[in-house]
C-alpha cells in the first residue's frame, strides 16, 4: 500500500489519532499492508511516545474493526512472549 492510499483509508476510519499514529507506524515497521511484526507494547509506546495503556487501547481498536490482528505467542514451556501483530 502506498502512503496516499494508507492516508485516505486512516483518514475515514474512525479512530483516534492515536490509533491512526500507531497503526500507521507498525505497517512501516512490518514492511507493508500484508506483513507482520512482532514488538512490545512496552516498546512501541517508547518507540511512539505514547503510554503503554494507550497503546494497548488502540490496539485492540484497531484489532476490532478489522485493520490489524492480535495473536498471543508461546514459548514450548508455556511462557507468555511478545504478540505478534498481522495487517489485514
Amino acid at each position: 500500500m502506498n502512503d496516499l492510499t494508507r492516508y485516505q483509508l486512516l483518514a475515514k476510519a474512525k479512530v483516534s489519532p492515536a490509533a491512526k499514529l500507531l497503526y500507521s507506524y507498525l505497517m512501516d515497521r512490518a514492511g507493508g499492508r500484508h506483513g507482520s511484526i512482532v514488538l512490545s507494547g512496552k516498546k512501541l509506546a517508547l518507540e511512539v511516545g505514547i503510554s503503554p495503556s494507550t497503546v494497548r487501547r488502540n490496539l485492540h481498536l484497531l484489532q476490532r474493526i478489522g485493520l490489524l490482528r492480535i495473536t498471543a505467542r508461546y514459548s514450548e514451556e508455556g511462557i507468555r512472549l511478545t504478540n505478534q501483530i498481522t495487517f489485514l
